[in-house]
């Protein structure tokens, strides 16, 4: 294993060089192939060993300068936790709530999950193409019961696709707290195996897909509506993860789509004080703001770029008090790291 990790490093930098050299393409693609892992219905693709260019000189100032920073081979999950995907992971029945056996979950717990589950219920369905509002107001509370929720439960008839079942496996997780997030990693960690939310600079690395100097991870040209999901604000929906082509790791929806949390508080001067580094966060459980990266189908082009730098504090629904996540257009994937 350790001998095609050193041979994906080395394809990755001749690509870098050579993007377009078919026969480079073509090695580089089946050594990250083999790198390939599939564990807890979740497809890891391969990030090999390797520095790159992080940041932008011609992005906002805190994407300033562009400075150098090695990152250690790891694996990033291939697109966005689903809401199904992730409840199946911390073992909740679908009813979108925790079981009973949990143990003590109060009244405000509840209730705050009570709203990111009014949002995710439209905006996560697979066959919703249009939800009814940003927040739609609630007519039952359906604590406790089980199965997956069909959204006109709650909302009436969002735009969908009548013909088909209702399900959350095609469509990014939202509404999504960073301790959430933790949380189901922490849930999957073993001894040998971390699973954690990807630092920034994992994630632009990622991002990047293996192209140097670009601002999209399909390279310089402007994003469209074939390219990525962005720039749809007005259509209160967002688009299944593997609608668009994935980029040269094999990673999808990493421009648009949803906002993706990382592991990072956030620090706009940090690149101008060299501290673009690789290192997760000295107190990851701190209540301070964590860097999101990527861009969602809300917003203009220019937050959909591999360097564009946003940050929102986060609060989870089990500290019982209203979070800055909970909207439809921020999400998380996963990072696998070997102890």
């Amino acid at each position: 294993m350790s001998d095609l990790w050193s041979e994906a490093s080395e394809l990755d930098r001749a690509y870098g060089m050579a993007p377009d050299d078919p026969a480079i393409c073509a090695r580089r693609a089946d050594v990250l192939d083999r790198l390939c892992v599939t564990e807890h219905g979740i497809t890891f693709r391969a990030i090999p060993t390797g520095a790159f260019h992080m940041g932008s000189d011609t992005g906002d100032p805190d994407e300033r300068p562009v400075h150098q920073v090695m990152v250690p081979g790891f694996w990033l999950s291939e697109t966005t936790i689903s809401w199904g995907l992730y409840q199946r992971l911390m073992g909740w029945d679908g009813s979108g709530f925790p079981p009973k056996a949990e143990g003590v979950i109060d009244r405000s717990m509840l209730s705050h999950l009570h709203q990111a589950n009014k949002i995710r219920l439209q905006y996560c369905e697979d066959e919703t193409v249009r939800a009814r509002d940003w927040h739609a107001h609630a007519r039952l509370a359906l604590q406790g019961e089980s199965g997956a929720i069909p959204a006109t439960a709650l909302f009436g008839h969002p735009l969908r696709n009548n013909a088909c079942d209702y399900s959350y496996s095609r469509k990014p997780m939202v509404a999504v707290a960073w301790q959430e997030a933790e949380e189901l990693c922490e849930k999957l960690s073993t001894p040998s195996v971390l699973y954690r939310l990807p630092t920034e600079a994992e994630w632009e690395k990622g991002a990047r897909g293996g192209l140097v100097g670009c601002s999209y991870a399909w390279g310089d040209d402007p994003p469209t509506a074939d390219r990525c999901d962005f720039d749809r604000f007005d259509k209160f929906s967002v688009r299944p993860f593997r609608s668009y082509p994935p980029n040269g790791y094999g990673l999808y929806a990493m421009c648009g789509s949803v906002w993706e949390w990382t592991s990072d508080q956030y620090d706009a001067l940090a690149y101008a004080g060299n501290r673009g580094s690789n290192d997760p966060p000295s107190d990851p459980a701190s209540g301070s703001e964590r860097v999101l990266r990527g861009g969602s189908w809300a917003d203009g082009a220019e937050a959909v770029t591999v360097s564009f730098r946003m940050s929102r504090d986060s609060s989870s629904w089990r500290a019982g008090t209203w979070a800055a996540s909970l909207c439809p257009n921020i999400g998380f994937r996963v990072a696998r790291i070997d102890r």
